[in-house]
């Protein structure tokens, strides 16, 4: 069935690049900041999406989640209040929200977690990971998507690697010159393998650990007055590759149709990012 797809990508196929990226990853005492591996992470995060329709979507997710981790009392649920302020932040009006929260203490059924692996046009590798109480049907809606787009469900998780990062801004006395130093100290002692410079003007510092240890090292940079802006269980492409405008074009089509669909969280891919 996968050549199926090829033919019909064809054109797209024949003008994709493949770019090689390095898979090592710096352990112990030689820990760098600013390795490019990391940079090409894929993921679609709503917080990115002009849709205010998806981007609500996606908050009220997190808010359910989060109540169901934890209880729909955010004086007690620290995950929950601040997926709360940070529906605030976006202008999810207050009234929705407390909905969602009534909702969550009334209703029996939970969100969970899937993954699935997805070929585009016969060279794109994807993961998406869904939360939902709708799994099958929302497989179902998927492939009819995918059919349409010259793509279809199929392994693509040997592609990636899959790690867990933390973005962290450090303590006002930690200087822009000290960055580097101190943090890949600072990571070395919680057990992360790699850092990045994210942005040396706001100093935001991405730290790479194991998926298993993401909880670990968030608390150890909390406890270090680390200020977490964002953490999460991610998948990074082991290789590249470019596509050119038209198929660019394609696939953004088919990503726009995929994370409008109720219960898709992220979808990470192995298309290098330009810019």
């Amino acid at each position: 069935m996968l050549s199926t797809v090829g033919r019909l990508a064809r054109a797209v196929r024949s003008s994709v690049t493949t770019c090689s990226t390095v898979r090592h990853l710096h352990r112990g005492e030689i820990l760098h900041a600013g390795h490019s591996k990391w940079q090409n992470i894929r993921h679609i995060k709503a917080l990115n999406d002009g849709r205010k329709s998806v981007l609500f979507i996606k908050l009220a997710r997190q808010i359910r989640l989060a109540a169901q981790a934890g209880g729909p009392n955010p004086g007690v649920n620290n995950v929950l209040r601040a997926a709360i302020d940070e529906a605030l932040k976006k202008n999810m009006p207050n009234a929705t929200i407390q909905g969602i929260l009534k909702k969550c203490s009334t209703q029996s059924v939970e969100l969970k977690k899937y993954t699935l692996e997805i070929k585009a046009l016969d060279q794109v590798n994807v993961i998406c990971v869904l939360y939902t109480d709708r799994f099958t049907q929302l497989k179902m809606d998927m492939a009819t998507t995918l059919r349409k787009n010259f793509s279809l469900f199929h392994g693509t998780m040997h592609a990636f690697d899959e790690k867990g990062f933390v973005e962290a801004i450090p303590p006002e006395e930690v200087k822009v010159e000290d960055l580097s130093s101190v943090c890949t100290d600072h990571a070395i002692e919680m057990g992360a393998e790699d850092i990045e410079i994210m942005d040396e003007q706001t100093r935001l510092i991405r730290f790479l650990c194991e998926p298993r240890d993401l909880d670990k090292v968030k608390k150890e940079l909390e406890k270090l007055n680390y200020s977490v802006e964002h953490s999460e269980h991610a998948f990074f492409p082991k290789a590249t590759i470019k596509l050119n405008p038209e198929a660019m074009e394609a696939y953004e089509k088919l990503k726009e149709k995929l994370k409008a669909m109720d219960g898709v969280e992220d979808i990470y891919d192995n298309v290098e990012v330009i810019g």
